[in-house]
């Protein structure tokens, strides 16, 4: 009994994703979507937009051309949770931003995808540059 409990936990383990395993994820990684306005305003309306989402912003960075987002959804009666980040490249004169997600169990069939968390952030986005 102690064995089988040991390798449900172990195989529970080694499947979870973490924020160090998002991160590591290459530039082409993710969902991206390519939006004609300038750096500095998609910058902070991705911000805005992932703030305005059910997660915690856990870190943001900015490293030469490139604005990452880190961010986690907690744990809920139906999903062990995500972990993710957006990353706004500057194309200068125009902009990407990448949605790059995972779910903290590799098991795990609920919960938000990385479709469904790219969707949401590049429509807060549009949302806001649709403002006059």
């Amino acid at each position: 009994m102690k064995l089988a409990m040991i390798g449900v936990a172990a195989l529970m383990l080694a499947g979870c994703a973490t924020s160090s395993s998002v991160r590591e994820a290459p530039l082409s990684a993710g969902v991206s979507k390519d939006y004609q306005a300038p750096y500095p305003q998609v910058k902070r309306l991705a911000l805005e937009s992932l703030q305005g989402l059910n997660v915690d912003v856990t870190s943001a960075a900015e490293s030469g051309s490139v604005y990452t987002i880190e961010f986690a959804k907690s744990m809920s009666a139906f999903s062990w949770g995500e972990v993710g980040l957006v990353r706004v490249i500057d194309l200068e004169p125009d902009s990407r931003v990448s949605v790059i997600s995972e779910k903290r169990a590799k098991f795990q069939i609920t919960g938000t995808n990385e479709d469904e968390f790219a969707s949401a952030v590049f429509e807060g986005i549009e949302h806001a540059l649709d403002r006059p």
